[in-house]
């Protein structure tokens, strides 16, 4: 007798590990760069550029890149604003608990601290803590039996349907997002000379699934500092906003999947292009952004869960297959706010942006769902009052805690990914400041269950002496236990033989019920 098999397409993770490393290297100042007097603020950036694997063994390779901005001593002791950028590449490789040869293998990495300083007034150290995750996943088939295909035996042959739900991986993939956009200058400002220093960061990115890919909207937040086009060649600074809009080409997307996009920066860069008027007061920005887009789509599907024949030995071949059920899908934002005190010798004049990153310090997994603690690291770049240290920056801490509601058994799975989606600092006195803030937390959480599945059974007859003792008619009384099928399969009987013999079940009870307890059954063998 042979069983109609389906295949269908599972993912698991095979096995994930996080490991911290540390880059350490001095650099020094080019040669057309002043002379360094004070470090006013530092930025860095880690990219992916490779993983390879071998056996249990994933070797990761990528780069840091950073950039410094720093008071120099030019001509005439007269103190200005210059800044220098660099880059670290680093190799490392990390162990995972199973080998990942055939797996599908991603990597995260995320910038938990860097630190900046002179070591003289030409030659710099750079320090910096970088965290890699490294994930390996496989695709498995997973034959379930639908049907059975040999007509002959059907009649014969008792067959329970149970309906599955699940949740499949439709979309896995890596791709890059190029943002262009325009912005203009205040009508107060004066033009540009050259840029200094410029900070982009995005946030507020939202993205809806189509059937041709997935369209992405956001913010970028634009923040520069340049030397102004007059006589005076002055130190100006502005910040600005433009919204961007974003297409991937995907197929397989339908508007009725349930995505999953986190992002990370590959590169930012600034430039200036003349107006209408031919004045030097427009900038071209460009983002390129590295999107992991993962896309699922929920499923039922009716199996055989069990047969069996009244007049035959049945024997079933079961395998236990592993699936993932979607409990929630949930993108929500938690405040944050600290006020932050500065150091006697700061005299802060006026704050001219506040920049950050957010990061998950501990997940604790509840009954009643996951409690996520982390913090906003913010760098606040101000002008002081002081001549001989005209501007600078402090950095802080701003703690977020937040709750995701939902019900947690103990085989769930989940992804979390948080970024800054408003961040800003204001002077509350002449030694504080506060900081005010907004975290989104993207979740998404599985509850991993097993089902066993008939994927093959074997069928031979009884031996004639065998089934004729069997009893050709049994008085049962119920034990409150036991469902209307599983009274059938035991007794050698069928269901429907059942209702038919016992008219107060009637159509009132179906297969998966069980009988009440005290409840008596008439019950008749199958004839051959």
């Amino acid at each position: 007798m042979r069983i109609n098999k389906e295949n269908i397409h599972a993912n698991r993770i095979k096995c994930v590990n996080t490991m911290q490393i540390t880059l350490d290297d001095d650099f020094n100042v080019p040669d057309n760069k002043a002379d360094i007097e004070s470090i006013v603020k530092e930025w860095g950036n880690v990219r992916i550029e490779n993983v390879k694997t071998a056996g249990d063994r994933a070797e990761v390779m990528g780069c840091l890149d950073f950039a410094l901005l720093y008071v120099g001593k030019g001509n005439g002791e007269k103190q200005e604003p210059v800044s220098m950028s660099g880059s670290m590449n680093f190799s490392d490789n990390v162990n995972m608990s199973e080998d990942a040869d055939n797996a599908y293998v991603s990597c995260r990495a995320k910038l938990e601290d860097i630190t900046i300083k002179a070591i003289n007034s030409r030659k710099i150290s750079v320090k910096a803590l970088i965290c890699i995750t490294v994930t390996a996943e496989e695709i498995t088939d997973i034959a379930l039996g639908t049907e059975l295909l040999d007509a002959q035996e059907k009649d014969n042959i008792q067959c329970c349907n149970k309906r599955i739900s699940y949740t499949r991986m439709a979309v896995n993939l890596h791709d890059n997002l190029r943002i262009r956009e325009n912005v203009s200058l205040g009508n107060a400002k004066p033009e540009i000379e050259r840029i200094l220093w410029n900070d982009v960061t995005v946030h507020n990115v939202n993205s809806r699934l189509t059937d041709a890919g997935i369209d992405i909207t956001g913010e970028l937040s634009v923040f520069i500092m340049y030397v102004s086009r007059d006589e005076q060649g002055r130190c100006e600074w502005y910040e600005t906003g433009a919204n961007f809009e974003g297409k991937l080409d995907i197929n397989g997307c339908t508007p009725d999947m349930i995505s999953c996009i986190s992002f990370g920066l590959v590169s930012k860069n600034v430039e200036i292009k003349p107006d209408i008027n031919g004045e030097s007061r427009d900038l071209a920005v460009e983002v390129v952004l590295d999107m992991t887009v993962k896309a699922y789509e929920e499923c039922e599907k009716d199996i055989i869960a069990d047969m069996y024949a009244p007049t035959k030995r049945m024997s079933l071949v079961r395998n236990s297959a592993d699936f993932k059920r979607l409990v929630i899908r949930n993108n929500s934002k938690c405040r944050a706010q600290e006020r932050v005190k500065v150091a006697d010798y700061v005299n802060i004049l006026q704050i001219c942006n506040c920049t950050g990153t957010a990061q998950i310090d501990d997940v604790t997994v509840e009954a009643d769902g996951l409690q996520v603690d982390g913090a906003i690291i913010a760098n606040i770049f101000y002008i002081a009052s002081d001549d001989s240290t005209p501007m600078g920056s402090v950095r802080a801490a701003v703690p977020f805690s937040t709750k995701i509601q939902a019900e947690m058994g103990e085989g769930v799975e989940y992804n979390l990914d948080v970024c800054i989606d408003q961040l800003t600092a204001a002077m509350t006195g002449s030694r504080e400041i506060e900081i005010k803030g907004s975290v989104m937390v993207d979740a998404i959480i599985f509850d991993q269950y097993s089902e066993n599945v008939v994927t093959d059974c074997d069928l031979t007859d009884y031996e004639e002496e065998e089934y004729l003792k069997m009893p050709c008619m049994v008085g049962y009384i119920s034990n409150g236990e036991d469902t209307l099928w599983d009274i059938a399969k035991r007794y050698h009987t069928t269901t429907e033989s059942i209702r038919r013999g016992n008219p107060a079940l009637n159509d009132r009870v179906d297969d998966n019920t069980k009988i009440k307890r005290g409840e008596k059954l008439l019950l008749m063998k199958a004839a051959r």
